[in-house]
């Protein structure tokens, strides 16, 4: 009984973080979490405002934009406005070759061309690549919440219908949806990981399931105390997932028992970040603002840092951390930067090598790459942190008038 209310205040709670998200009334939509990638010096961003936004990364000038507001109310579930829920961006965009994939909360996944969005013309451009697709059952409850996954010729999509699906990429056409893996809450916020020939996934029901890339059918599923608020990182042969009920758990991938859960007490808040594991070692930010190091083996402390706001007070880390070369880098909500790095003297010490403050609220994947951490703000603009040069360029407006 006691897991059941904490899943119900858990659902209640991210339902009021995506109401929050929009803008009551606006015929625009004001939400969504979209994350930050860049391919062949060109950055893609879903906006706040629905727009795919391509940018390019030397110049830092606006390429291209494109809405991806639907024409009809998402019908049942929430709404925002007319067209806010509907055309809000979760996803960050998947590139492959000229083509970008990206879902939305009313469950339509879109394959744009770089280059025909590039001169404006009319979606879609089937000659090109081009298509979208609907994802769900059509009871209200299709929103594509997670990013997606891919391998080969398919995409991999979660869906708030509980599933699963599989999509032929070049054509969008439906390859399986698995069954339904939350039959109690019908909630499949977190992104499908590949590992092999399989796919696991976390549930708000407390499991994790093992899925055949291939047909969608069940291999294997271990079943928690509390549900999973965080999509599943492999390392090895170990699945490392937050948990609902404050802590991070580790899973030998087969097995039906727990391997260890951190902490001994629960943190001060859920783990709703995915952590990132270098030779060994499993960082894992909390909402409670503390980034943790963590043994991949044992489960043990490593060390732990406390992150914090403009003034000085905790600030939850929502956002998973990024690696890059030697460098961890782990953004808060309240839009501080911070550097570790895991070669220099201060590794085992868990003190950053350099802080920085993008001075908005931050809740979306952020992309590192080359010495650049790129990030989308709350505001709905787009920061670029030099970290080898420590300064930050201008931000950069992600909204239509750009």
């Amino acid at each position: 009984m006691k897991n059941t209310k904490i899943i119900v205040l858990v659902v209640i709670s991210l339902f009021t973080l995506l109401l929050v998200s929009c803008t009551s009334g606006s015929a625009q939509p004001r939400g969504g979490w979209s994350g930050v990638t860049v391919h062949n010096n060109i950055i893609y961003v879903g906006s706040r405002d629905g727009r795919v936004v391509a940018i390019n990364a030397s110049t830092e000038k606006l390429e291209w934009s494109y809405s991806l507001a639907s024409a009809t109310a998402l019908t049942g579930g929430l709404s925002c406005s007319p067209t806010a829920v509907s055309s809000a961006i979760y996803t960050t965009p998947m590139v492959d070759g000229d083509l970008i994939y990206i879902g939305t909360y009313d469950g339509r996944v879109f394959a744009l061309n770089t280059s025909v969005r590039g001169k404006n013309l009319n979606f879609p451009q089937k000659a090109y690549g081009e298509w979208v697709v609907f994802v769900g059952t059509g009871a209200g409850n299709d929103a594509i919440v997670a990013d997606m996954a891919m391998k080969g010729d398919f995409i991999f999509v979660s869906c708030s219908d509980g599933r699963v699906y599989s999509l032929e990429k070049t054509f969008g056409d439906l390859i399986w949806r698995s069954e339904v893996l939350d039959e109690k809450h019908k909630k499949l916020w977190t992104s499908p990981v590949i590992h092999g020939d399989t796919l696991y996934v976390s549930t708000f029901d407390a499991h994790i399931y093992a899925l055949s890339a291939e047909t969608g059918e069940p291999e294997w599923s271990f079943k928690s105390e509390a549900g999973f608020a965080s999509s599943p990182v492999i390392y090895g042969d170990t699945i490392f997932v937050g948990s609902f009920d404050r802590h991070l758990y580790a899973v030998k991938i087969g097995s039906d028992v727990l391997e260890w859960r951190f902490p001994e007490k629960p943190a001060g808040n859920w783990f709703w970040a995915s952590p990132v594991v270098n030779e060994g070692i499993v960082y894992a930010g909390c909402l409670d603002g503390k980034l943790y190091a963590i043994e991949a083996d044992t489960g043990r402390e490593v060390w732990s840092y406390q992150t914090e706001d403009q003034n000085g007070r905790p600030s939850p880390i929502v956002s998973s951390p990024v690696l890059m070369d030697n460098l961890l880098i782990v953004v808060n909500e309240s839009g501080t930067v911070y550097v570790f790095d895991l070669a220099g003297e201060l590794a085992n010490e868990g003190v950053p090598w350099w802080t920085a403050s993008i001075g908005a609220s931050v809740r979306s994947p952020f992309y590192a790459q080359e010495g650049l951490v790129y990030i989308r703000g709350e505001d709905n603009q787009l920061y670029i942190v030099d970290i080898v040069n420590r300064q930050m360029s201008q931000p950069i407006p992600l909204t239509a008038e750009s």
